[in-house]
């Protein structure tokens, strides 16, 4: 998967605003460019309502294409997600076309409610079964790499470094566990799902900022002066002016509406000193320019980026296409309540009022959404439903339009909306617009392979196993309750007037007699009790057991379940990678959806960000920091790849227990690594030591951020003469010197004097050596730190050691060739350390 970015100044195109939900338009023809259809196309209705009926006609013509298998899908999700709620006893009426409990509707007609199951007792293995399988796909986020598109290019580079930040910052934004958790439930119940990525501004979510309003103000470059004509002299009106207010007695207690007075006031007779008479037309004004000036602050909502994930029952693509790029549309359908509606789109508000809550052909995907979000398999009425608005967003392609058998129409819709149409409708009532592609917002996943959009989920398999499982479960307990023997008695024996007659109650009396020469027991019977077939036992058994597991491909191991045959840790491990082996088809399915969806999330980032995000980062020692991500890194072309290796260790029990195999290695190249000062705050992270104190780490920690400082500003440059006398000098030479240094560098210990404490003295000792080598009168330039070391406090060895460690990384080297003015800084504030260095170990103990 591969993006071609295209910059977009500001993040928007043709003056355009960005929408409540940041997806930004572009307008199209230029007929439509010329007229004011809003920043969402909120008046296409008002202005041009053939286009909207147009768009109307097509979403509904679309939408009928296969109703008849969306409705069996609708029917097939719908059970699937009952079941799962524990409601597994419903009834298919295919007269009505829905799901009815037993006994929901009385009837006077005794024979239907033999029909109905006489317990409703539920073991739900359907939904632990699935919890396993949620569990599983959870507990791990797939790694995704960014990649430039040209390992040549400085852009894509920078923009594939800067996109592994970006992903990093939406998943910690979306809560990327609890995204990772719908997505493993819609492909247990409904077997397909879509993510949804677009930027929100919503300051109820995500707070606001206070921006500054900016307006223009003209500055004059100098002095307006009246040029004589007589005698060319130049008089200027601000000293002509305190001059009269000083004749006025009145300069002082002028205010500020003094300037607008002197406006209506008479014209002041200016003179020059050669006695002719100055006016306006002798006024030479001074060069203005046009300055920025803060006029006040206004209140905005912050926004981000949001993967919204859509299910089977809520997302409706055309049941015949196999892939995405086949789709002619893409609908999203929602509840949402009237007043959030009408909020949102104010312009629309009268006819969301009085528009029905739903077309005639949502009826039944309608009903099937509101009862499974009730928890019921039928939706009750009431007055919070008739508030909810089916809400669809639909998006068309362009080649969606030759549906269209008015070319004129037709016309206008492809010069309108060239990359694909967004249209919203609330019920029947119009709200927006754009020109929008469906590859850019959205991904669709499938749990399994197959044909068409129609495929079944991960839990359609034990739908049926479930149900058979609850038979067994009815018959068992009526065996237990109705198979419970009579007691049969002789009428000799037992006066049954007198037992009828008696209260039945703890031992009591009842009259009994028995026949001569035989027991009283003699007078009564009772057969034998039902009991329940043992094979139906371990039929019932084998369903919850192997059967589901074997259709499901969750074993025991999987879920941490009971195996005899299994005694070891190791034996476990073993098991559980091989279970695991069987899921990796779904697994590996999600892992490229979800290197998509990071994708696309960039995308949307980088054009709709209005400017640099700033992550906070809390140190190993408690100590926060920040990273800025600039769109500027982010013009290059770029493409992702999930994660090859899926062993990857990316929990920290996982690394943990890599760590303890490393350290049992007896490898000098591995305990050289693990003994890397550079390690030690990760290590001790991994293993959850955070109050180990190790040494030098506080100096590392210290260092990276005054090169942080350091990478702010230039270094200091002072010269001094043959003479002896320094001065700074311009840093643009040492800086180019120093930021890509040629072979033979003076930087070297051997160089540097041995007694060097101070900068004087460094130079003193590189101007003998010039003198010496018969380069007398040349400058020698010290360069010298913005950000100084401390001779007395600092740990130097450690300091300057991670000076080079950062200087030899991914992050040194990139601002060796962006920032050379901040890298020259890094550079001697390493110098300076080393002089320090060089310094101790010459100083006689």
């Amino acid at each position: 998967m591969s993006a071609n970015y295209q910059q977009v100044p500001g993040g928007q195109t043709h003056g355009s605003v960005v929408p409540a939900d940041g997806n930004y338009k572009v307008n199209g023809g230029d007929e439509s460019a010329s007229i004011d259809l809003g920043a969402n196309n909120e008046r296409l209705e008002e202005l041009k309502p053939k286009l909207v009926h147009a768009l109307r006609e097509l979403v509904r013509q679309y939408r009928e294409e296969g109703i008849v298998a969306r409705r069996h899908e609708i029917r097939r999700i719908r059970q699937a997600r009952l079941f799962w709620q524990g409601l597994q006893y419903a009834w298919w009426n295919p007269n009505d076309m829905n799901w009815h409990l037993p006994f929901e509707h009385r009837s006077s007609d005794d024979r239907a409610l033999e029909e109905m199951p006489r317990y409703q007792f539920v073991t739900n293995f359907y939904q632990g079964f699935g919890l396993s399988f949620i569990a599983v796909l959870s507990q791990g986020v797939p790694s995704v790499r960014f990649y430039p598109q040209s390992a040549q290019s400085l852009e894509d580079i920078s923009a594939a470094r800067a996109a592994s930040d970006v992903a990093a910052l939406i998943e910690q934004n979306n809560h990327i566990e609890h995204l990772l958790t719908s997505i493993g439930y819609f492909l247990w119940t409904d077997g397909k799902l879509g993510a949804y990525v677009r930027y929100v501004a919503d300051g109820q979510r995500f707070g606001f900022r206070e921006e500054n309003v900016l307006e223009a103000l003209e500055i004059p470059l100098g002095e307006d002066v009246y040029v004589c004509p007589q005698c060319g002299k130049e008089t200027g009106s601000a000293a002509e002016a305190q001059l009269n207010g000083e004749q006025s007695g009145s300069g002082k207690d002028q205010d500020a509406d003094s300037s607008v007075v002197a406006q209506h006031a008479a014209p002041v007779q200016r003179t020059c000193s050669c006695g002719a008479e100055l006016g306006d037309s002798h006024l030479r004004r001074a060069e203005r320019v046009t300055v920025p000036r803060v006029a006040g602050t206004r209140r905005l909502p912050n926004g981000q980026e949001v993967i919204s994930i859509a299910g089977g029952l809520e997302l409706n693509t055309p049941v015949w296409a196999n892939e995405m790029h086949e789709y002619p549309y893409l609908q999203w359908q929602a509840e949402v309540h009237r007043a959030k509606l009408k909020a949102s789109y104010p312009h629309a508000a009268d006819k969301i009022e009085t528009s029905p809550s739903q077309g005639a052909e949502d009826v039944y995907a309608r009903v099937s959404r509101l009862s499974v979000e009730q928890g019921l398999p039928s939706i009750h009425p009431g007055d919070a439903l008739m508030n909810l608005i089916t809400f669809d967003r639909t998006w068309l392609r362009p080649w969606a339009f030759y549906s269209v058998e008015d070319a004129d129409v037709r016309a206008e819709l492809l010069a309108l909306f060239p990359d694909g149409c967004y249209v919203a409708f609330a019920g029947d009532a119009y709200c927006e617009s754009r020109s929008e592609s469906m590859d850019d917002h959205w991904r669709v996943l499938h749990a399994l392979p197959g044909d068409g959009q129609n495929r079944p989920s991960v839990g359609d398999s034990l739908v049926q196993v479930q149900e058979r499982y609850n038979v067994l479960s009815n018959m068992q307990a009526e065996t237990y309750e109705y198979g419970i023997p009579p007691i049969y008695a002789d009428p000799q024996v037992l006066d049954f007037d007198a037992l009828a007659n008696q209260v039945a109650e703890p031992a009591a009396h009842f009259p009994a007699r028995a026949r001569p020469g035989q027991p009283l027991a003699a007078g009564f019977f009772q057969p034998a009790a039902a009991q329940v077939p043992p094979d139906m036992l371990r039929h019932q058994q084998d369903l919850i057991g192997p059967v589901a597991q074997f259709l499901t491909g969750l074993f025991p191991a999987v879920f941490g379940g009971n195996m005899e045959d299994v005694k070891t840790a190791s034996g476990y491990a073993l098991a559980r990678d091989q279970a695991l082996g069987r899921l990796g088809l779904v697994w590996r399915r999600m892992k490229q959806f979800y290197a998509d969806v990071m994708l696309l999330s960039v995308d949307v980032f980088r054009k709709n960000r209005p400017n640099d995000a700033e992550i906070p980062l809390l140190g190993s020692e408690g100590v926060f920091d920040s990273h800025v991500i600039r769109i500027a890194d982010l013009k290059g072309n770029i493409s992702v790849h999930p994660e090859a290796d899926e062993t990857f260790p990316r929990l920290k029990s996982q690394q943990r227990g890599v760590l303890q195999q490393m350290f049992s290695i007896n490898d000098p190249m591995i305990q050289r690594a693990l003994t890397e000062p550079a390690n030690m705050g990760y290590i001790k992270n991994v293993l959850g030591l955070t109050e180990l104190i190790i040494p030098g780490e506080e100096s590392r920690n210290k260092q990276l951020r005054e090169i942080q400082q350091l990478l702010a500003s230039a270094p200091i440059v002072i010269s001094m003469n043959a003479s002896g006398m320094p001065h700074v000098g311009p840093p643009s030479d040492v800086v180019a010197q120093h930021a890509a240094p040629l072979q033979g560098d003076s930087a070297a210990p051997a160089s540097l004097p041995a007694n060097s404490d101070s900068p004087i003295g460094d130079m003193q000792f590189q101007q003998d050596a010039l003198r010496g080598s018969g380069q007398a009168g040349a400058t020698v330039p010290l360069v010298l730190p913005s950000v100084p070391v401390d001779q007395l406090l600092d740990d130097h060895a450690a300091e300057f050691e991670e000076c080079k460690r950062w200087a030899n990384s991914d992050a040194g080297q990139a601002a060796r060739m962006t920032n050379p003015a901040g890298f020259a800084n890094v550079r001697a504030h390493a110098e300076a350390h080393l002089r320090a260095i060089a310094t101790r170990s010459a100083t006689p103990q």
